[in-house]
């Protein structure tokens, strides 16, 4: 069975591929192995961070290796779902609630001179190829995006806290793995649109202003577009991309609803149970699972706000136990008065 590991391989692959035309599955299989030919071909050298599959917007760029980002990290409290008894309610009451959500999703108004403050916070984990250590590191990501979204847009992120080790120790590490390019803080400006806008191809992921105004508002057919850019993929990868995309806070209330109605059809996707992002923010969880994992959206019922992203073990791996939270993002958004400020 494929790990969480061969998952970060998979869809570095599809990051690296994500220009070009979509590939066979003997194309896409040369590709992942070329990549892990240059993994084993820098095991000797520095070892260096896999970009996060959650944060490329963040422009560090930095060559796969023997240490990877798990797609966020864990919160120490294992989670209430018990993949024993299985979800609580099946898919027909998720596609149920998502379209309730959908027709509450409201926008914050700006005017001009105002900025839309962006704020997420994120617990990662990092570990190598082998897991023979792992720790979680906390991070504040901040982006001000002006209502003129042709202006100048602001991000900061920095590391928050120490490392806390879930799999081994500081011992554990070898001096080339004591440092991580996530570490540190760092401010960036773009003009005209999200970071790397004109680096990269936008997609859901990495939406430019051009991508979101190509959006269809029909769901059926924002879904068949969104498959198509995880490749055909109607489960666990499908739902990763949407909160990647989502946690950027920069889609409009128009699109959010035509995303939740879109992600109704899933056919995997189930009401798992209310959970907490952090900041104790609680929503109801909608998740998928596959393999080990279980990838969850969060939404406030109530108004239909995107809460946050959780990714939980559903079995027991690498000596951690069946329902423990290895990822988590939590997403807030108010008008601010000016560039840089919070309040």
């Amino acid at each position: 069975m494929r790990d969480v590991t061969r998952q970060v391989e998979d869809e570095t692959v599809k990051w690296a591929m994500s220009d070009v035309a979509p590939m066979s599955d003997e194309a896409f299989d040369r590709g992942r192995a070329a990549l892990l030919a240059r993994i084993d071909a820098e095991k000797s050298g520095e070892v260096v961070a896999l970009a996060p599959r959650r944060r490329r917007r963040i422009p560090v760029v930095a060559a796969a290796a023997a240490m990877v980002v798990i797609a966020g990290a864990a919160l120490i409290a294992p989670s209430m779902m018990s993949r024993d008894k299985g979800p609580s309610v099946g898919s027909a009451a998720a596609a149920e609630l998502l379209n309730q959500a959908a027709n509450l999703t409201g926008d914050a108004q700006l005017q001009p001179g105002q900025y839309l403050y962006v704020s997420q916070n994120a617990r990662w984990s990092m570990t190598e190829y082998d897991h023979r250590w792992m720790y979680l590191q906390d991070f504040e990501l901040q982006t001000w995006i002006p209502a003129d979204r042709r202006g100048t847009w602001l991000y900061r992120h920095h590391s928050v806290g120490d490392r806390q080790y879930l799999i081994g120790s500081v011992a554990d590490l070898s001096p080339a793995d004591l440092t991580s390019h996530l570490d540190g803080s760092e401010e960036y400006r773009s003009e005209g649109g999200p970071a790397l806008h004109d680096k990269i191809k936008a997609g859901f992921r990495d939406p430019s202003p051009e991508y979101l105004a190509s959006l269809p508002a029909d769901p059926k057919e924002l879904y068949r577009k969104l498959r198509a850019e995880v490749s055909g993929d109607e489960g666990l990868g499908f739902l990763q991309m949407v909160n990647d995309g989502l946690d950027t806070g920069v889609y409009p209330a128009a699109v959010r609803s035509a995303v939740y109605q879109a992600l109704s059809f899933l056919p995997k996707l189930e009401i798992v149970e209310k959970a907490a992002v952090i900041g104790d923010r609680s929503g109801t969880a909608l998740g998928v699972t596959e393999n080990e994992t279980t990838e969850q959206i969060v939404i406030d019922q109530a108004t239909g706000e995107y809460l946050g992203s959780r990714t939980v073990l559903a079995k027991d791996a690498w000596g951690l136990k069946q329902g423990q939270v290895i990822g988590t993002t939590s997403v807030t958004t108010k008008v601010v008065a000016g560039l840089g400020l919070a309040s």
